[in-house]
């Protein structure tokens, strides 16, 4: 999303007030050095958030005091989608939020979206995730990594008010969708609805919408949908969890030792975050099938089919938006013939 004249002047002012005593100041030997966090959701309330507050908080505590990354708030703070630019333009120093808000700015950067790997990226120092570093760097990011859990949890969901054996059976149903999962819907011949969160609960209600996808580890029973919701197709569709990036400007000025300790903050909150989404994941579950929620299986040869759909309707974008290079890269990283 690109900032009109007037957005970025009130940006501007909005980050004098805060950055105040974080950045822009010399610091005295024994000072820290601050960095300014902003998320796309509230920890708390997102389970997805937390994950980024897990990041920081290690960060914190591997630096011994040396580095200290201050969270400032989410859309209260920025508006969600005017983030990613902000973050390119210094307003503030470091970002979590979904790794697909970055499409606008980075085409083809959530190529991890689709990995097989359980690490999406695969850490610190792989292939994988030199490669993200590369794709970001040329826009003026420092990319950190992409946190989920296992490789059927922490995913995005399809949910249904009807009982629904495959594909076929979404034919011209309203669906609603975030950026991730509109090629998906769209190539099933669904018709994808864009609302945000706070409205699906009424629009379930109402049948506006007969189905939406999310990742139900973060917060489903949060927004209360297990009231108005009735089916989970339970065959994931992308990785989802977050990423984590970081003003390159602002990563180029640490001293190389600081660069290290972000970096195993890295791993270690990848590490840790597999697990943990994937024990949040199962209490979620729990939840909405005790409000009256049903699981829905496919046959083998439908949740394939199902898997296929989803790959190539993501991959198919990506061609449209990556260099030829970058694409065929992408594919060879991630193990895609």
């Amino acid at each position: 999303m690109r900032f009109s004249k007037r957005s970025l002047m009130l940006l501007a002012a909005g980050a004098v007030i805060l950055l105040t005593g974080v950045t822009g100041q010399s610091h005295a030997a024994s000072d820290p050095i601050k960095l300014v966090m902003v998320g796309a959701w509230p920890p708390g309330v997102s389970s997805a958030a937390d994950i980024g507050i897990k990041y920081k908080d290690t960060v914190n505590e591997l630096s011994g005091g040396r580095l200290v990354i201050e969270f400032k708030g989410a859309k209260e703070v920025i508006p969600t989608f005017d983030q990613p630019e902000a973050l390119v333009r210094g307003v503030f120093d470091i970002w979590y939020g979904a790794p697909n808000y970055w499409a606008g700015i980075v085409p083809g950067g959530y190529f991890t979206e689709l990995s097989p790997y359980e690490i999406p990226d695969n850490g610190p120092g792989s292939e994988v995730f030199d490669f993200a570093v590369k794709m970001f760097e040329k826009h003026g990011v420092r990319y950190l990594g992409h946190f989920s859990g296992e490789l059927d949890t922490g995913n995005h969901f399809m949910y249904t008010q009807k009982e629904i054996s495959g594909i076929k059976d979404l034919k011209g149903m309203k669906v609603r969708v975030p950026p991730l999962t509109r090629f998906f819907v769209e190539g099933i011949g669904a018709e994808p609805v864009t609302l945000p969160p706070g409205e699906i609960y009424l629009a379930l209600e109402r049948g506006t919408v007969e189905g939406f996808t999310w990742p139900y580890y973060d917060g489903f029973t949060n927004f209360g949908w297990q009231e108005v919701s009735k089916y989970v197709v339970d065959h994931p569709l992308y990785r989802d969890g977050i990423s984590i990036n970081m003003n390159l400007d602002k990563w180029n000025s640490l001293p190389e030792d600081l660069q290290k300790v972000m970096l195993e903050a890295t791993r270690k909150t990848q590490a840790w975050s597999v697990g943990w989404v994937s024990a949040f994941q199962a209490t979620q579950l729990a939840g909405m099938q005790a409000g009256g929620m049903k699981v829905i299986k496919f046959s083998p040869e439908e949740a394939k089919l199902w898997q296929k759909t989803a790959d190539d309707a993501l991959w198919g974008h990506f061609k449209s938006v990556m260099s030829a290079e970058d694409y065929a890269e992408a594919r060879r990283l991630l193990g895609v013939q």
